[in-house]
């Protein structure tokens, strides 16, 4: 799967899991998402795709849940513990019919870089949740287009020892934004390499009504916030029928 530019299902962990719990603890509520969760019900069987280095997972089991994670980078999942397996999103090998929930958080669907897997992911999590589970994604909506924000060169930190820049070029055409961290220290510059889909709330529900999912609730945050025309975020949760 990996593309002619080089870019492959495991290039974001391998580019950022020596440094993804250092550069975004606050990445999202943490303890928030526990609690949406839970809300759904006690003890559930979870599966959580994209599970990194278990940020989420790990709590989720202690509260009671029995979670399985998946992630395509070895090296995410050498820094989780728990039940976790090294697997794509869209190619989950795993018995179907055998979860209560699939969680799918912080934009990590956008992180398969075409509609094709976006749509076999879907497919997937329908797979494995038994009738009436839950498919549970968060991700950002997209901005309007704006020519000026194609292209951007931004400094994400500054310290004395070193700099982080992020290139970022946005193709609304294929609705991809390929980006680098660029990590420049006196010992030299560390690429951190980026691609992903992103998809409008319509698309989204358009790809899980054709896989066997209903629309259940859309909230703008884990707090369960209205999810308006002007968030910027949202948590949808699409029924297995």
């Amino acid at each position: 799967m990996t593309s002619s530019d080089g870019f492959s299902p495991t290039t974001y962990g391998e580019s950022f899991a020596d440094v993804y719990d250092h550069w975004y603890p606050d990445i999202s509520d943490t303890a928030a998402t526990v609690e949406f969760v839970n809300d759904m019900g006690p003890s559930q069987n979870v599966l959580e795709m994209g599970v990194g280095t278990g940020r989420l997972a790990t709590p989720l089991q202690r509260v009671g849940h029995d979670v399985v994670g998946i992630d395509a980078s070895l090296s995410m999942l050498h820094r989780a513990t728990g039940r976790m397996v090294a697997a794509h999103m869209s190619q989950v090998p795993l018995r179907g019919g055998t979860f209560d929930t699939v969680l799918i958080a912080t934009n990590t669907l956008f992180n398969l870089a075409t509609e094709s897997e976006q749509l076999a992911c879907f497919a997937e999590a329908r797979r494995v949740l038994r009738l009436g589970g839950r498919l549970v994604v968060e991700a950002f909506v997209p901005p309007e287009p704006d020519p000026q924000r194609d292209q951007l060169v931004t400094t994400r930190s500054i310290d004395v020892n070193r700099v982080v820049l992020v290139a970022t070029i946005r193709n609304e055409e294929d609705q991809t934004i390929t980006g680098q961290h660029i990590e420049i220290t006196e010992s030299g510059t560390r690429l951190r390499p980026w691609r992903i889909r992103f998809a409008t709330t319509d698309q989204l529900d358009t790809m899980a009504a054709a896989h066997g999912f209903r629309l259940g609730d859309r909230h703008g945050d884990w707090d369960h916030s209205p999810f308006t025309s002007t968030s910027a975020r949202h948590v949808s949760v699409w029924v297995a029928v």
